[in-house]
Formats: structure tokens, C-alpha cells, sequence
């Protein structure tokens, strides 16, 4: 973060999961006719690609919904402890 008045994105998470997703969806698609017609360690292998799959995709889905609060209370957090420095600055050199 350059700056404290950069605002924190919770999309950037969800644009790269989705990218991400896209993807490997892109590649599992050009895959999936060959696997068909590959042998049976391809499919054994393909099947618990699969599976890792979708994990992978239910979980970034929840990540990127369960951390847009976070990232909202952080940024809340940081504009408030960047306005009390400068408000604390201020005071020392009205003061000086």
C-alpha cells in the first residue's frame, strides 16, 4: 500500500480468484475430451483433479465474500489512525 489514503479493494482478491477461475476452467475444458479418451491413470488422475477443483473454486467464493468485511473494518481502522496522527501533528505544531 503506497499510501494510507489508498482505498484497500476487496475486488483485487475476487478479480484474481475469478481470473484464476476462468482460467483453469479454460484448461480443464481442453482437457476434459482428452481425458475421456486417455487411459485409465488419466482418468484415476483427472477425477481427483476434479475434486481439487472444486474445492479450490467453493473456497474462493467464500474467501472472497468473508473478507470484504475485514477489509472494510481495516481500512476504517487506518483512516481513523492516520487522522488522529495528523490531527496529534497538527496540535504539536500549533503549538510549537
Amino acid at each position: 500500500m503506497s499510501g494510507v489514503s489508498d482505498k484497500i479493494d476487496p475486488k483485487d482478491f475476487e478479480s484474481w480468484a475469478r481470473q484464476e477461475l476462468d482460467e483453469l476452467r479454460r484448461i480443464r475444458d481442453e482437457l476434459r475430451v482428452q481425458a475421456h479418451l486417455g487411459k485409465q491413470e488419466f482418468r484415476i488422475r483427472w477425477d481427483s483433479l476434479e475434486r481439487s477443483f472444486d474445492a479450490f473454486a467453493q473456497k474462493a467464493k467464500r474467501a472472497s465474500q468473508a473478507a470484504e468485511e475485514p477489509l472494510r473494518n481495516l481500512e476504517q481502522d487506518l483512516r481513523k489512525v492516520a487522522a488522529d496522527l495528523r490531527a496529534g501533528y497538527r496540535q504539536i505544531r500549533d503549538a510549537i
